[in-house]
């Protein structure tokens, strides 16, 4: 178990996001769109990239137990920050690379959650025009039946 085992782990994690961000994208473009087959492919896209986020992110914690085992460090999680922050010296050679490709993740994770954010609001958005049809559709005395969850 070495260090380079890490940093392979969040480069996969950081090109994963980077898939995760274009496929976002997409089905916001879907939906502006209306384009319900696009949106449809984007959303098995996206449940695919988010199995491999899942699945990097428990190697990722594996990988940061065994080197914090290997090299006796107490960390209180098993998160990337702890075993810099205590293992450094062990990690001088990858440390600056590792910093990096951390740092790279933190911002894409930013994107993603603003992504996230619009989504929901073009969703909700979406929401309200389908009701407000639905309203014009059958009239004011149906209210009770628009204002199910659509």
């Amino acid at each position: 178990m070495n260090p380079q085992l890490l940093l392979n782990s969040l480069r996969v994690q950081n090109d994963n996001l980077d898939v995760l961000i274009d496929v976002l994208e997409a089905e916001k473009q879907a939906i502006v769109q209306h384009d319900y087959t696009a949106l449809e492919n984007a959303i098995n896209e996206k449940q695919k990239i988010l199995r491999n986020v899942e699945r990097e992110e428990s190697n990722r914690i594996k990988i940061i137990k065994d080197l914090a085992g290997l090299y006796s460090l107490e960390l209180p999680k098993a998160s990337v920050d702890n075993l810099l922050e205590q293992g450094k010296i062990y990690f001088e050679k990858e440390y600056n690379e590792l910093e990096k490709v951390r740092s790279s993740i933190k911002i894409k994770l930013d994107v993603v959650t603003r992504i996230n954010s619009r989504l929901k609001d073009v969703i909700e958005f979406s929401r309200n025009m389908i009701k407000e049809t639905i309203m014009m559709l059958v009239g004011n005395d149906k209210h009770t039946l628009v204002n199910k969850k659509v």
